[in-house]
């Protein structure tokens, strides 16, 4: 399991995963400030972050090399819709964004 949370001190973000069949957890600083979605699929990302009121989201393609994760592509993606807040939501490598009535799915 994998999380994105952000520090209280201003530092930005970290990607943690969470192993509960061990209770191992294993934490890094993020390659975005402010990820609006992410999904993680083996020792790959994808973030998305969104252009406030704008039919249109960053997409951060990142790998992890064991001691923090760097970006490999930036790419702006138009969709069908205004983005709406929190417009990502990751499942099984897969990052789905909302746009509107639509969605789309980005693998990891």
């Amino acid at each position: 399991m994998w999380l994105v949370w952000y520090s209280g001190t201003g530092s930005g973000t970290f990607l943690t995963r969470i192993t509960p069949s061990t209770g191992e957890v294993v934490s890094r600083p993020g390659p975005v400030h402010a990820p609006d979605g992410f999904a993680v699929r083996g020792n790959r990302a994808v973030m998305a972050v969104r252009n406030h009121n704008r039919p249109s989201v960053e997409l951060v393609r990142a790998e992890s090399d064991g001691a923090g994760w760097a970006v490999t592509d930036r790419r702006a993606v138009r969709l069908p819709g205004r983005v709406v807040m929190h417009c990502g939501q990751g499942r099984d490598g897969f990052l789905w964004l909302r746009a509107g009535n639509t969605f789309l799915r980005t693998r990891a």
